[in-house]
């Protein structure tokens, strides 16, 4: 019994989508790699409306936009996905050894001139309550 819902089920998955949005999410990676090759949005669409699909150019954006946005949580397709370089990711993913203050670190340390930097306390210098503090410890 559940041999046959499986097979019903897989047969189901291999099926064409029914909708135009489902097929335009199923060729993302394909259209995403079209895209990272130099082409445009509107030339990706030009061909997919060439060969048949009847949608507008807005539309086309829009599902492209939404399917980027979203989350893909589905399995795998057994499609390979689009080779794309790593400078765009390694922008987006955050390191945890990365500092984000390190290039005004930088630029601080190579300042020409002479900059002082206060090691005193604040409560010494402008309250004057460390040295209130520090004569009632010595005696």
């Amino acid at each position: 019994m559940q041999k046959r819902y499986r097979q019903s089920l897989e047969k189901l998955a291999a099926e064409p989508p029914t909708t135009k949005t489902a097929l335009i999410c199923s060729f993302l990676p394909e259209i995403e790699l079209a895209l990272a090759s130099g082409k445009t949005r509107k030339q990706v669409w030009r061909r997919l409306t060439d060969e048949g699909l009847d949608v507008s150019y807005k539309t086309f954006h829009t599902i492209i936009r939404r399917a980027r946005k979203k989350p893909r949580t589905t399995a795998a397709t057994g499609r390979k996905s689009p080779t794309r370089s790593n400078a765009g990711d390694q922008a987006l993913v955050c390191d945890p050894l990365h500092d984000p203050l390190a290039n005004l670190r930088r630029v601080e340390a190579s300042r020409p001139g002479f900059h002082f930097r206060g090691t005193e306390n604040l409560d010494v210098l402008v309250y004057g309550r460390g040295e209130a503090h520090e004569q009632s410890k010595r005696q």
